[in-house]
């Protein structure tokens, strides 16, 4: 006999898990905007990288490209440990203040944080930004170059101006490199908007395709190939 009572409730949870997976599978894959056409750095004169991996994605702009100099907003001399800051380099990425700063990499993700981090509404965000002296090497990092124009360009970084709290940078702490460290983000992260839909947001900006729902890595960057 079972348990009768609990068969209507069962069965509606399991197609209401099966319809959420289909549609966030079939909203990984279709596009935000009808052409999936992205133009490649050799086709228009401003580059981007997006950097990534299978969880989390960060844009890589030059410090100064002749259109924008990121000195004239961030001190880069403080910005991390090291008193350097001659950089070429600046690496932006956004997330969940309690768990980005204190999730380094994969090895280290306790589960209770991220349960926490997922659906939790209005959890604070910070930025963390990484400065180097050269790209990243393409066999250890996936990594695209994305063509922008002059005005697609100044709309991105100005994008990724507002990201920080109050269109400022208000540091918090040393990140994870020496030359990085984390700042006062603006929104709120949860499952709803993560880290990748930030980015995906940037990029719906400058024209550029992105997946209809962009909260995984794998499928923006997969939209990203010229």
């Amino acid at each position: 006999m079972g348990y009768p009572k609990f068969r209507p409730w069962a069965t509606g949870m399991g197609l209401t898990i099966v319809a959420y997976s289909l549609s966030l599978t079939l909203g990984a894959q279709l596009p935000r905007r009808p052409s999936t056409q992205v133009a490649s750095c050799s086709v228009r004169p401003y580059s981007v990288y997006l950097v990534g991996d299978i969880q989390h994605i960060d844009f890589l702009l030059p410090v100064n490209n002749g259109v924008y100099d990121w000195r004239q907003f961030l001190d880069l001399e403080t910005m991390g440990r090291d008193a350097g800051g001659d950089y070429r380099y600046l690496k932006f990425g956004w997330g969940d203040r309690d768990f980005y700063m204190n999730t380094p990499s994969l090895d280290k993700i306790q589960i209770p944080r991220l349960l926490r981090t997922l659906f939790m509404p209005g959890n604070p965000t910070a930025l963390h930004v990484n400065g180097t002296q050269a790209l990243p090497n393409k066999s250890d990092h996936g990594m695209t170059c994305v063509g922008l124009t002059k005005s697609e360009y100044l709309e991105l970084v100005n994008y990724l101006q507002r990201s920080f709290r109050n269109g400022k940078p208000d540091r918090i702490q040393d990140g994870f490199a020496e030359s990085a460290g984390f700042y006062e983000g603006t929104g709120t992260y949860s499952i709803a908007h993560t880290c990748n839909n930030w980015v995906a947001d940037g990029l719906d900006r400058v024209n550029v395709t992105t997946p209809l729902w962009s909260g995984l890595a794998l499928p923006v960057m997969g939209k990203l190939k010229p």
